[in-house]
């Protein structure tokens, strides 16, 4: 078969199952494994079976899987057949879930059947939905609902498989929903030459690309998920996978799995560093881990595990244009993020967009080659507008640079919170805490936990005579929010800080504010989630 575009994924997915048919893609840590002939042929019936439903060339269709063979095949099902995947969070309920879904206008749905319950419950509130496929065990759905609920075997029998016109570098691989920092959460549209730029940026250096197998304990809501699948296509090395991170289970993984390379956000290296000292830690494949940010005591990780670490600065709308792949990362230079790399643009800049000299902190702006970097978010003009001013993407973060060209993160200039890897809008989290009864505003804010990652603290202003107890205000969000975004702080004020021009909470007051002997806090009074 010939391409125009043959290194695009896709592409490559149908070379491998062309010349490798039965070499393995994945492997998972129950010991399944997947195919490149059967990866392609569930991909070709599952764009069959989408035509056949009615999807639409160039527009979502939502997926709400775990990490799994099925949601690799399904996301590359839509790029053959033309649409774009819109994976979700399956943590996600209520509003957070209504959001989401009714941003992509979507008519199609496909999930894990562990995932549709939730779904269930705000149908009613989802106008564009038609159709909802459900993947794994038997369900039975309510009855009146508004849409078409299917079996995937229903979905997928009898249907034709063929090939089809090849995904472009500029078509959209995917819509990724990243916290919405100050307001709702925004979906950045990846290009297909957009994941290719930034998986193959050098964060894992090129000469250690040809025999690449990954371990991706990660979502595939996260592009970090996706990349165990790109680089077994791509490169041909399989991937491994784990349907949610564990720290006890992950050398073990590793080893079963062969895998030699990773990447790892710092809290996570953190908890593995944490983890009692085993005689074997050293007798393990890993070789190569791209760690970010890197944490302080990066020797001891490297020594104790015989791995080089590497790094990169990046979010989902960029590229990963600073990277560090010249030299490992230690404890000496574990601050800097690396620096810019080939093929992008780099300016820390004022709130001007003039370029600010070396140690003064300022606003990372990029851009790059056509289609190497986000095409705006779906649906959100204005805030497409808002990010790529005067022709630079603005990422938010502050960063600092030296006269030898590195970088160093300083803050975030938005108000997120991230907490176990993912990335929370105080905004929405604030909307539904201020529902619930007697509580008249509030303020969400990050503050820092025992592996140097964050945890939500929320500030509450209460009506006159409202009683209250924060474990109360726990038990109502359980059933709203997914529970990584649910508060362990809560302290009640009597007032917020506010801007004088604007009026606008200074969430900085309250971050300053710390831990007190007025906090309350969920883990110490042994309040136990549901989700």
């Amino acid at each position: 078969m010939a391409f125009d575009h043959p290194s695009l994924m896709p592409q490559m997915l149908a070379y491998r199952a062309q010349n490798q048919a039965t070499g393995i893609a994945l492997k998972k840590n129950d010991g399944s494994t997947l195919t490149w002939e059967s990866a392609y042929t569930r991909t070709l019936r599952i764009a069959s079976a989408l035509e056949r439903l009615g999807a639409k060339t160039g527009q979502p269709v939502v997926t709400l899987f775990a990490n799994s063979f099925e949601a690799y095949c399904v996301w590359q099902g839509c790029a053959w057949f033309g649409a774009i995947e819109a994976p979700i969070n399956t943590a996600y309920k209520g509003e957070w879930l209504r959001h989401v879904i009714n941003n992509t206008q979507a008519h199609i749905v496909m999930a894990d059947a562990r995932f549709v319950a939730p779904l269930f419950d705000i149908a009613a509130q989802l106008p564009h939905v038609q159709h909802v496929v459900v993947f794994g065990q038997a369900l039975n759905a309510p009855p009146d609902l508004p849409f078409n609920v299917v079996s995937a075997a229903e979905f997928l029998d009898n249907v034709a498989i063929k090939e089809r016109a090849e995904p472009r570098p500029w078509d959209i691989s995917s819509l990724i929903y990243t916290s919405g920092t100050t307001g709702r959460s925004k979906a950045v549209m990846v290009p297909w030459a957009h994941i290719q730029a930034s998986l193959e940026s050098g964060f894992l250096p090129h000469e250690r690309l040809h025999n690449i197998s990954i371990y991706a304990p990660y979502p595939v809501f996260h592009i970090t998920g996706k990349g165990g699948y790109y680089f077994a296509t791509v490169f041909g090395g399989a991937s491994g996978i784990r349907e949610t991170f564990s720290s006890n289970q992950y050398w073990d993984d590793v080893r079963t799995m062969g895998a030699n390379a990773t990447v790892l956000l710092g809290p996570l290296a953190q908890m593995l560093l944490d983890q009692p000292q085993r005689a074997d830690d050293h007798d393990n494949p890993m070789q190569t881990v791209c760690m970010a940010p890197v944490i302080a005591d990066v020797d001891l990780f490297s020594e104790r595990f015989g791995v080089e670490v590497f790094t990169t600065y990046n979010m989902t709308e960029i590229n990963c244009p600073i990277i560090r792949s010249d030299e490992p990362c230690t404890s000496s230079n574990h601050r800097s993020c690396g620096k810019v790399r080939s093929g992008v643009e780099v300016r820390i800049v004022d709130e001007n967009d003039q370029t600010v000299a070396p140690g003064v902190p300022g606003e990372m702006i990029v851009r790059g080659e056509p289609w190497e970097l986000n095409a705006g978010y779906w649906n959100m003009p204005e805030k497409t507008n808002e990010a790529w001013r005067n022709g630079w993407f603005h990422t938010g973060d502050a960063f600092t640079y030296d006269t030898n060209g590195d970088h160093y993160f300083v803050d975030r200039t938005k108000d997120y919170i991230r907490r176990r890897g993912e990335n929370i809008s105080s905004f929405e989290i604030e909307a539904i805490v201020n529902t619930y009864p007697g509580i008249v505003e509030s303020g969400a804010v990050a503050v820092p936990a025992e592996h140097g990652e964050d945890e939500v603290k929320i500030a509450v202003v209460l009506a006159p005579q409202s009683s209250f107890e924060p474990a109360d205000l726990i038990t109502f969000l359980d059933s709203k929010m997914p529970r990584f975004a649910i508060p362990r702080f809560i302290e009640v004020w009597e007032s917020l800080p506010k801007t004088e021009a604007t009026a606008r909470i200074q969430k900085a007051k309250i971050r300053d504010s710390g831990i007190s002997t007025d906090t309350w806090d969920r883990v110490a009074a042994g309040i136990k989630l549901r989700g």
